[in-house]
């Protein structure tokens, strides 16, 4: 039979093992959901310049259109 100490040592070494591949899951899973989130943003932002692009067009031709020079 093991030793008190002996037991004790080899539950603390697999918990800290548990412990740290709990830890790089988590921190895998977070990474992987932020990966995500920043896509998100990423499309979302050249959705908006798309847009901006759209309306600087437009704003251009109004004002070829009104005769008022550029800035």
């Amino acid at each position: 039979m093991l030793s008190d100490t002996v037991t004790v040592a080899l539950i603390s070494s697999s918990s800290s093992v548990a412990v740290a591949i709990t830890a790089l899951i988590l921190s895998y899973r977070l990474f992987n959901s932020l990966e995500r989130r920043i896509d998100r943003i990423e499309d979302k932002l050249d959705l908006l310049t798309g847009k901006v692009a759209e309306v600087d067009n437009r704003l251009t031709r109004v004002e070829d259109k009104l005769g008022i020079s550029p800035r």
